[in-house]
């Protein structure tokens, strides 16, 4: 039997604030090469949706803060997942933001934890694939 393939575009969000970088730990039990790994925050674009609008949307429900996207990062990576029942093809674009306000909230349901980690704490062997 062959796979469904899925392609999807994934918007991400470097937000800097007192000189750490705001970070989720994902919850994907489904996915084990995600499963528990830090990344930047961000998600997928939904149908007819404006980039900027995704970003602050996506920081937002995985974060609980409130972020204004300035610029695309000249970023963009790929990587391929393996599902039970398909294979995706993610493409990730970086946005810059700027942190604006707002409480940590950790509702969101691929969200286990989110922290701010200076550049040279982050837990790279801990990372996703693609956070580097």
């Amino acid at each position: 039997m062959i796979k469904e393939q899925k392609q999807i575009v994934v918007l991400t969000g470097y937000v800097e604030k007192d000189g750490k970088i705001l970070m989720v730990q994902r919850w994907e039990p489904e996915n084990k090469g995600a499963h528990l790994k830090w990344e930047i925050p961000g998600g997928k674009v939904n149908f007819d949706e404006k980039p900027e609008k995704t970003i602050a949307r996506e920081i937002k429900e995985e974060t609980g803060y409130k972020v204004k996207p300035i610029d695309v990062a000249p970023l963009v990576k790929t990587h391929t997942w393996e599902y039970e029942k398909f294979t995706q093809h993610t493409i990730i674009f970086c946005y810059i933001c700027k942190f604006i306000s707002g409480k940590q909230d950790t509702a969101d349901h691929h969200t286990n934890a989110v922290g701010w980690f200076k550049y040279n704490e982050i837990p790279w062997p801990k990372t996703l694939i693609s956070t580097k």
